[in-house]
């Protein structure tokens, strides 16, 4: 039987490549620090142990923000991070509890990482980073004490390939912005799309921002546009690119800065800096943080979702004809 502690570091290692990790925003292409170490030299200045460093803290609060927020693949990545930066701190404690009370290791670091997931699950979203950090740990220990401490030795069933594949399963599933027409209220989904491509072109031409959209447009057309996840064509949709076999659909938040600072986000909510602060360290701030270094910024996308702006799906050509239509073109 495989150690868990070993697969989880062995999967992150893999997922990451030996490339530069931004945990500071997820996406070293997007981050204001243009120096970025790579997991493995990262995962050795990380203390969550007793003595933990300020900059760890914030590491890890980040780190939640993207394990919470990202998107489904990316959630699953982060997950495994945020298991792997804490099995160093478990490593003596399970060796400890296997030789005082005669147990498998193996089945007592599977019982730790259970526990450890079965808390970053029922914790509110909306916890604070270190009493979430308190809480995984905490599920650690009751874990592994639950297991030595059961009368018999069978109790822990899964082994380390079931547990991670425990760790890709979301928290609550939620309505994706591709699930964006009411099919019981609108007749003809297809005018529906036009309609809404349409608004947010002539809405875009009066803000003085088509310019930015017709950059967009031009990289998704000449197939230059690798930086955004393209939206999946529907049933709906397929009549739109069966003449070249492209999906130029894409959401309105790739038009957008992927994040903005601290000071704005709360600003949006009609919060001052300092009460957005005190909001956060107490667990009630409704939007999450991510560090960069020294200065906090917010992503927009979960931002929007707070606000209730649909981030909508869109295509070119109906954006540009209703720009079209304000300029007169």
């Amino acid at each position: 039987m495989r150690d868990v502690f070993n697969l989880i570091t062995e999967r992150v290692l893999r997922d990451s490549g030996g490339e530069p990790i931004c945990t500071h925003v997820g996406d070293v292409r997007a981050c204001a620090i243009k120096v970025h170490p790579t997991y493995q030299v990262l995962r050795k200045k990380v203390r969550l142990g007793r003595s933990k460093s300020i900059a760890s803290l914030r590491l890890w609060e980040s780190v939640c923000t993207l394990a919470r927020e990202s998107g489904r693949q990316d959630q699953e990545k982060w997950l495994m991070i945020l298991l792997d930066l804490l099995t160093p701190h478990f490593g003596r404690w399970s060796r400890e509890l296997a030789r005082k009370w005669q147990y498998d290791i193996f089945d007592i670091r599977s019982a730790m990482v259970h526990g450890t997931l079965e808390a970053w699950f029922s914790t509110a979203s909306g916890a604070p980073a270190r009493n979430l950090l308190d809480a995984m740990m905490a599920g650690a220990f009751s874990g592994a004490r639950g297991l030595v401490g059961a009368s018999r030795s069978e109790t822990c069933t899964e082994g380390p390939a079931q547990l991670m594949a425990d760790a890709a399963c979301e928290e609550d599933s939620s309505l994706l912005a591709s699930s964006i027409i009411d099919v019981g209220t609108v007749q003809d989904p297809d005018a529906d799309e036009r309609i809404r491509g349409e608004r947010t072109g002539s809405l875009l031409q009066r803000m003085g921002a088509m310019d930015r959209a017709q950059a967009l447009h031009e990289k998704l057309r000449s197939g230059c546009c690798h930086e955004i996840e393209t939206p999946s064509i529907t049933p709906t949709q397929t009549g739109r690119s069966w003449v070249d076999g492209r999906n130029l659909y894409y959401r309105m938040s790739d038009l957008l800065p992927h994040y903005i600072d601290f000071s704005k986000a709360a600003q949006v909510l009609g919060l001052s800096e300092s009460q957005a602060s005190r909001m956060a360290r107490k667990g009630s701030l409704p939007f999450s943080v991510l560090w960069a270094g020294n200065s906090r910024v917010v992503a927009v996308k979960p931002l929007m979702n707070i606000l209730g702006i649909q981030d909508s799906i869109v295509h070119p050509d109906d954006v540009e004809n209703g720009a079209g239509h304000v300029s007169g073109a």
